[in-house]
């Protein structure tokens, strides 16, 4: 199945309010490559990169102030 197709068939489902088969489901969301599996660590170790740039960037404009 397409990305197009199982984005259509999803749109199609939900205008209609129509019940999809938990198989059906689960290859529309491989098809539109969305997974429902927990992301933390990805989300976390993003997280923890951006709380070091803004250290940086504060420990920077300390350090010019001086």
């Amino acid at each position: 199945m397409t990305h197009e197709e199982a984005k259509r068939q999803l749109k199609q489902a939900l205008d209609n309010q129509q019940t999809i088969s938990i198989s059906k489901l689960k290859n529309l969301m491989t098809a539109l490559n969305i997974t429902l599996e927990p992301s933390e660590s990805k989300e976390v170790s993003y997280l923890k990169g951006e709380i070091e740039k803004l250290s940086r960037k504060y420990k920077n404009l300390k350090r010019r102030r001086r």
